[in-house]
């Protein structure tokens, strides 16, 4: 991997660790205060507000001021909501903490991957560079959890958990400082990623995404200025080819020294009667350019949301990243419930299988990008989604606790498995310029998605039904397979093969 992925993958782990001791005291914290459970609803639903409301101007934003800067202020943003909230004693205090953090987790969702993908020379480094990521994340989270259940118990003390929410804190703001320090600047990321995306090792010498979208108008400053130079050498190169042809040895080049002035003189005489008729017809009008420009209301919109408008493939992808928030909220947020509940187990069992699960999840993450190198595109997402419906309508069936939480756990891998490949790959079929507006498209349909399936969810819920979520699950999951296979897939393969066909390194 290049020297920027390695660098974004090692600081993950910071990241990982601060967001296990933020999840797990937060809600903790806030009920030790006095919260109840309605004001901690409605502080996440002001969260989910903040993020579905500024996440397509965030993404937009990034394109402009840099993605790296934005994922800094980002992580500074969560730090210092973690540490309002763990100063906070009051309800207003508590909503201004989630506000700041929100709009931090926002900066982070809309610019992390982009910018991770920005580091990679090719399309298997940026599966790998994506579900490493995740794997980090994943592995430390765990981490995370351990350390802020220690720090819990050793705060005898009437402040809630606010221990581990300065450490989480103090982490992440480590995290930005270090990110800043290390990461490359990703203006030299787009400039030098034009001559490594010929390809590495194993990569068949094709052009990576960088290469490949060199073309677009989506490079800054920088990269433009490399792809120039790399231009302007080809085109000096081609001239003295053409020098060394007329400056052949023997009668050729005599033969066109010879020739020179004869064509001189008749360029001299055409260019005089074009001049002579020019005179005759009057000005010269401009001429017509054939690149369609925006007519109407259109042309009068931000150049982003023009493209938005008009990008057929950011709206195909959006609508299936609702689909996705729709199938996850049904049954991910509420695993613990339905062991509590459904399989009637306290709560150290409970924490036992949370520590399972998230070994499972990090498994999973190292998996995915070898099923999709192994299997290819189509035969990985259709065991993907039907693995995870089959599982799905199986945890509909009536059956012992520990299989169930077994099947729940597996169940909770294989969708993390399903949702990597389908946020690595949807993300990497984009052009260079489109990857920022769908990430913020993105992170609207699915926060729309997940508030209505966790309504819906929590309807059955109330009423004490701990089966049907699973039996919707599962026919929403073919549903989304149907969609992806027709409308999302054929997107992908077609960034493949345009990669497969662009000529290699060094070739004619």
């Amino acid at each position: 991997m290049t020297t920027g992925v390695r660098r974004f993958l090692a600081t993950e782990a910071l990241y990982g660790i601060g967001i296990g001791l933020y999840s797990l005291a937060l809600n903790l914290h806030l009920l030790a205060l006095g919260a109840s459970g309605g004001q901690i609803a409605s502080i996440s639903a002001v969260g989910i507000l903040i993020m579905g409301i500024g996440a397509l101007p965030a993404g937009m934003l990034a394109g402009k001021i840099g993605r790296k800067p934005m994922l800094l202020a980002g992580s500074m943003l969560v730090a210092a909501g973690a540490a309002l909230f763990a100063t906070g004693r009051s309800l207003p205090v508590w909503y201004a903490a989630q506000a700041v953090a929100s709009a931090g987790f926002m900066c982070i969702e809309t610019t992390e991957i982009q910018l991770l993908f920005r580091y990679c020379r090719s399309r298997r480094e940026e599966s790998r560079a994506f579900h490493g990521m995740f794997a980090v994340f994943t592995a430390f989270t765990g981490l995370g959890n351990l350390l802020g259940g220690i720090l819990s118990r050793a705060d005898a003390s009437a402040a809630g958990h606010a221990p581990s929410l300065y450490a989480s804190a103090v982490c992440i703001a480590v995290l930005s400082l270090l990110r800043l320090r290390l990461l490359p600047a990703e203006r030299a990321a787009g400039g030098s990623g034009r001559a490594p995306a010929m390809g590495g090792p194993g990569d068949g010498g094709r052009p990576g995404p960088a290469g490949a979208d060199a073309s677009g108008s989506g490079l800054r400053p920088g990269a433009e200025a490399a792809a120039g130079a790399a231009n302007g050498t080809c085109d000096a190169a081609e001239s003295r080819g053409r020098d060394t042809t007329d400056k052949g040895p023997g009668d050729s080049g005599r033969i066109k020294a010879a020739e020179a002035p004869e064509a001189r003189a008749s360029g001299s005489a055409s260019r005089s009667a074009e001049e002579k008729h020019a005179s005759r017809r009057g000005p010269a009008k401009p001429p017509v350019s054939r690149e369609r420009r925006p007519t109407g209301r259109v042309s009068r919109l931000p150049q982003g949301f023009r493209r938005l408008l008009r990008n057929r493939s950011l709206w195909l992808l959006a609508s299936n990243a609702c689909l996705i928030g729709f199938v996850f909220s049904f049954i991910g947020p509420f695993m613990n419930v339905y062991l509590k509940f459904r399989a009637a187990w306290g709560d150290d069992l409970i924490s036992y299988v949370y520590t399972v699960n998230g070994l499972v999840l990090f498994a999973a993450s190292l998996a995915a990008p070898k099923i999709m190198e192994r299997w290819g595109a189509k035969a990985a997402f259709t065991g993907a989604f039907l693995g995870n419906a089959g599982l799905a309508l199986l945890l509909l069936i009536a059956q012992p606790a520990p299989v169930f939480a077994a099947l729940l756990v597996l169940r909770s891998g294989s969708f993390s498995l399903l949702g990597n490949l389908v946020d690595s790959e949807t993300m990497s079929s984009l052009r260079e310029e489109d990857r920022n507006l769908y990430a913020g498209m993105r992170a609207v349909f699915r926060c729309v998605g997940s508030s209505l399936s966790t309504m819906t969810a929590g309807f059955f819920m109330n009423a004490g039904d701990y089966h049907t979520p699973f039996l919707i699950a599962g026919v929403l999951l073919i549903v989304n397979f149907m969609y992806f296979r027709s409308r999302v897939l054929p997107l992908i393969i077609k960034r493949n093969d345009n990669l497969r066909g662009e000529p290699q390194a060094g070739g004619a």
